[in-house]
C-alpha cells in the first residue's frame, strides 16, 4: 500500500512538473515576420513589413531591427584656404549598423532607463556611445559630427525610432505592428528583436531575422558587376548606346511634325 502511495505521488510530481513545462513553453514570448525574405527586383520600390508575436504577458513592447555592425564611409566639407567650400576628405564611422530601426508601444526614455538601454544596445543613444569615428581632421567634434551622420541616415529612411505604433492585446497576449521597409536598405541579413517590457524591465524577448536580396536580373546584374565587370561594362556602354539612340530618334521624329 505504501509502495502504491509512494508510486502515485512521484506521478503526480511528474505530470505537475510537465504541465508546469508546457505551461511556460506556451507564454514564451514569439516573433514572426512577414514576408521573411523581401525579393528586390526590377521596380522594386520598398514593402509592408508585418512582426507579430504571442506569449506576451506585458503591455509594453520594444522592437529592433538592425544589420550587423560595420563600417561607414562619408566625406565631409570645408573651406580650403579659409575660402571656397568644398569635400575635404572622408570620415569613417565604424561599428555602426547600416539599418537601424526602432518601434515601440511608448518611448523608449519612458520604457527603460538609459542604463538598461545602453546595457541591452537599445536606441540611438546606445548607438551612439558605441559608435567610432576616424579622421584626419583635427579637433574632431565627435557630438556634432555624430549628429550630422544620424541625421544623414535618417534623411535615407535607414534609421528611425517610432513610438506608439505597436499595437497589443492583452486579452490575446499578442503584438502587431506594420512597417514599411525601407527600399534604401541594402541586401543582407537583419535582426529582428523584440523586448517585452514591465515597470522598467525586460520581463521577455524573441528575436527572428529578415532577409533583403536581389532576384531576377538584379541578382545578375549584380553578380556580373563584382565577378565579371569587363563584360558588365561592355553590356552598361551597349545599353547606353541603344538609350541615346532611342532618345535621338524621338527627337528627331517630334522635329519632324
Amino acid at each position: 500500500m505504501k509502495q502504491q502511495i509512494k508510486t502515485y505521488t512521484w506521478l503526480l510530481m511528474a505530470v505537475f512538473c510537465l504541465g508546469t513545462f508546457l505551461s511556460s513553453q506556451a507564454l514564451a514570448l514569439t516573433c514572426k515576420v512577414t514576408p521573411g525574405k523581401i525579393p528586390i527586383s526590377l521596380g522594386y520600390h520598398g514593402t509592408k513589413v508585418t512582426i507579430n508575436g504571442e506569449g506576451l504577458n506585458t503591455e509594453d513592447v520594444i522592437i529592433q531591427i538592425y544589420s550587423p555592425p560595420s563600417e561607414e564611409h562619408l566625406k565631409y566639407k570645408g573651406k580650403a584656404g579659409g575660402i571656397f567650400w568644398m569635400k575635404l576628405g572622408t570620415m569613417v564611422f565604424e561599428n555602426v549598423p547600416k539599418v537601424y530601426l526602432v518601434y515601440s508601444t511608448k518611448d523608449t526614455h519612458e520604457l527603460l532607463s538609459p542604463e538598461t538601454c545602453e546595457e541591452l544596445s537599445i536606441g540611438f543613444d546606445s548607438l551612439k556611445k558605441k559608435a567610432v569615428i576616424k579622421s584626419k581632421l583635427k579637433n574632431l567634434d565627435r557630438d556634432k559630427w555624430l549628429k550630422e551622420f544620424m541625421k544623414f541616415k535618417k534623411v535615407e529612411h535607414l534609421y528611425l525610432e517610432q513610438s506608439g505604433i505597436v499595437t497589443v492585446d492583452p486579452a490575446t497576449h499578442t503584438y502587431r505592428v506594420e512597417i514599411d521597409w525601407p527600399f534604401e536598405a541594402p541586401p543582407g541579413e537583419y535582426i529582428v528583436e523584440v523586448f517585452a517590457i514591465k515597470d522598467g524591465k525586460v520581463m521577455d524577448k524573441a528575436q527572428a531575422k529578415i532577409r533583403d536580396e536581389r532576384v531576377g536580373i538584379e541578382e545578375l546584374l549584380s553578380h556580373m558587376a563584382f565577378e565579371k565587370p569587363a563584360v558588365y561594362g561592355i553590356i552598361a556602354i551597349v545599353v547606353a548606346i541603344i538609350a541615346g539612340f532611342g532618345v535621338g530618334m524621338v527627337f528627331k521624329g517630334g522635329g519632324g511634325h
